[in-house]
């Protein structure tokens, strides 16, 4: 998928999202054969943009025992009692491996291009995009420039910046503060 361009994701994610929502009916309430049959039919690039569209559905801050809550039967069909029910308090994030890329880190100096002018569509990886969600807002630039300039929505921006606070109120660090709103050339 990293060969398409933002569009093509795009449209690839609102073509695959029939095929998501069947999915999670077939898990919910189908059988192995349903989701065989489902998945089959997908190509490798398919089954990649289908990943990311399930993911998209769920809440990272989602506590794991509210995000399976409808799951009250072992992987044999058997019904399981409240007592085996029990699951960890910890929210999806929180049991998510920390994946590392060969070139990990965050590249400073393309977090500050991405915020320029001319800046739309230098990639960024994940960590990046939360540092240039926080750069640009503690230089007080409007929400919508942010959001056109890193390619997110103004709500996906807002979320990255309430999780950053909310993150770091947790982890007893200073909370990012928003620098005075500022007029920006777009």
């Amino acid at each position: 998928m990293s060969g398409l361009t933002a569009e093509q994701r795009g449209d690839m994610a609102e073509a695959l999202l029939p095929e998501a929502a069947g999915l999670v009916v077939d898990v919910h309430e189908g059988s192995t054969d349903d989701i065989r049959a489902r998945l089959s039919g997908l190509s490798r690039h398919e089954l990649e943009g289908l990943a990311v569209v399930l993911a998209a559905l769920a809440d990272p801050d989602q506590g794991i025992r509210e995000a399976l809550s409808w799951v009250n039967f072992d992987e044999h069909g058997n019904r399981l009692y409240p007592s085996e029910l029990t699951r960890s308090q910890k929210a999806v994030r929180d049991v998510a491996p920390v994946v590392r890329r060969q070139l990990a880190g965050v590249d400073v100096v393309a977090v500050h291009r991405a915020l320029t002018p001319g800046g739309r569509g230098v990639a960024l990886n994940q960590d990046e995009r939360r540092m240039a969600v926080e750069v640009g807002y503690r230089r007080g630039m409007p929400r919508a420039v942010i959001a056109e300039r890193l390619g997110m929505s103004e709500d996906a921006v807002d979320q990255v910046w309430h999780r950053l606070k909310r993150r770091a109120r947790a982890a007893g660090e200073p909370v990012p503060v928003r620098g005075e709103v500022v007029r920006v050339a777009s």
